[in-house]
Order: structure tokens, then sequence, then C-alpha cells
């Protein structure tokens, strides 16, 4: 008898409307929240091999004045507070597996519960070699401009640039409330 597996993240494409002057914005590295992670990534051995990986990616947040262009991404999907942030991943950036906690998102709120709490990747370009990401244990890469991937709290996901040229996403956080997108 086969099993089933049962999807935790759901994919998608929208038609770019953007240009690529997402590439000039000021990408910050923030600190990590969620610091036990990093601590069991160095603990696997993310760390120490003399390489210069980083455990983290830049931001461009909506904490900052956003390009005219964003304006649509907060209304791509049919969800509530939305956040958006443009990603970059330079060569050597990785997120190692993990779950998203979304500490600020959750503060700004004021939620106790994180399962109503969605996120989506958009691939800002199309793939380049050594770029890439995982969720629930399948890999995806050869994406085009466009495509996306979109889950809830509880799933584990990876992403990484061991390329040579820089990865750009848009992350889109929200509060999905209707179980049809």
């Amino acid at each position: 008898m086969s099993e089933t597996k049962i999807m935790k993240y759901h994919t998608g494409h929208v038609d770019p409307w953007w240009d690529d002057s997402f590439k000039q914005l000021d990408y910050i590295y923030y600190p990590l929240k969620n610091t036990w992670d990093e601590e069991r990534w160095i603990n696997e051995g993310y760390r120490g091999s003399g390489i210069g990986l980083n455990l983290k990616g830049a931001l461009y947040n909506n904490s900052r004045p956003m390009p005219d262009y964003a304006t649509p991404f907060y209304t791509l999907f049919d969800w509530d507070h939305v956040n958006i942030a443009y990603y970059r991943m330079n060569t050597l950036d990785a997120l190692p597996l993990h779950i998203d906690v979304y500490t600020s998102y959750r503060k700004m709120l004021d939620i106790d519960d994180s399962s109503t709490i969605w996120r989506c990747i958009l691939f800002l370009e199309n793939w380049k070699s050594g770029h890439y990401f995982e969720i629930d244990n399948t890999a995806l890469v050869n994406w085009c401009a466009g495509d996306y991937v979109f889950w809830n709290d509880s799933v584990e996901h990876f992403a990484g640039n061991f390329g040579t040229e820089p990865r750009y996403t848009m992350q889109i956080t929200g509060i999905k409330n209707k179980p049809n997108n």
C-alpha cells in the first residue's frame, strides 16, 4: 500500500510586474531573533568549517519606505495585517532547517497563537545555479520569476545561496482567514 503525503505548503505563480530595482535597495543584516536555532545550527556544524557561511540573509522591510511597485504584494493573497520584506541572500548566506516563529510580527499584533500566520516566499528572479529552497523535505529549484510558495507556522524549510549571484525574494507574512487561498 502506498502512502499519500499531505502537502503542508502551496505553490503558485503570478506574472511579474516589478523591474530589477529591488537590487538597489539598502538591505540590512539584522540579528537573528531565534537564537536557539542559531545555536542548534552551530552545533550541527554550520560554523567552524572556515568557509565564511553566514546564517541569515539581508532584509529591506516595510519599516522603511517601499518602492511604488511593491504595493500589489500587500494584496496578493486574501490575508490580513500583511507585512512584506525584500530578502537578499548573498553567496554563502543560509538559513538551515527551521520553523518560522514570527517574533516581531506576533509582538506587533499581540498574537499568542501563531497557527493563523502564513508566510510566502515569492521568487523575484529566475532560478540561478546554487540558489536553493527546501520545504517539508522537498527541494525547490529551477523556479521562474513570479513563482511562490506559502505555508503556516508548522512547516520546516531551508534557504541558501551557494551560487555566485545574489538570490532575491519577496517575503510576505499575514493572517490567513479563508481556507481556499
